[in-house]
């Protein structure tokens, strides 16, 4: 019961919670020197693999919003994305965290991410599968015997022909995205100026 009453909280401010990791970690980054300070050349591999990282995290939710959009608490979505994994939006949520943390080339930050990553996985997805079995029902049980929750089961992978599409679901994902383009536009400059010499170093973290 205690452990329950405690997902539910975690639950309910898991955004309150994850603005505070961010903001703790986030300054901590911010204020010591990244990983290759001189180093151009480790650079550029760091950028192109957050870059790639960026756009499979930012594909992946696309791709989740193109099948889910509008019906997540209606039906059993199995097709698609959700034919390999229970939870590709949030899935794709932490690539797009992880690639921030990879051109930050900040180890600091990467903890913040996995961090995250765990009390989501903790506080929010057993929650909201809870909510959905209530909802769903048996259909929904059985989608999670078939369905791993987070790593994805390649062999599963199914889709009809056609779906059906919410223009409304795909307009504000796109709206995120613009946002979401930032964050990797952001770390990358970020990056540059914890390199400089001038920048202040109040922390001496990876």
């Amino acid at each position: 019961m205690e452990a329950e009453r405690a997902a539910s909280w975690a639950f309910r401010f898991r955004g309150l919670v994850a603005a505070a990791l961010g903001a703790a970690f986030g300054a901590m980054a911010l204020f010591s020197p990244p990983l290759f300070v001189e180093a151009q050349w480790e650079r550029v591999p760091l950028e192109i693999l957050g870059w790639l990282v960026f756009f499979a995290g930012a594909g992946l939710r696309f791709w989740a919003t193109l099948y889910i959009g509008g019906r997540k608490r209606l039906v059993v979505v199995s097709e698609g994305p959700y034919s390999v994994c229970r939870n590709p939006l949030y899935l794709g949520t932490f690539l797009i965290a992880l690639s921030v943390a990879i051109i930050l080339q900040s180890l600091t930050f990467l903890a913040c991410v996995l961090f995250g990553a765990v009390f989501y996985a903790w506080a929010t997805v057993p929650a909201e599968e809870r909510y959905l079995s209530r909802q769903l029902g048996e259909a929904y049980a059985r989608y999670c015997e078939q369905v791993p929750r987070f790593i994805p089961r390649l062999s599963n992978f199914g889709t009809p022909s056609t779906i059906v599409v919410s223009v409304r679901a795909l307009r504000l994902e796109c709206n995120r995205a613009v946002r979401w383009v930032m964050l990797p536009v952001l770390a990358d400059l970020l990056c540059r100026l914890r390199a400089e010499t001038w920048w202040p170093h109040w922390v001496n973290l990876p």
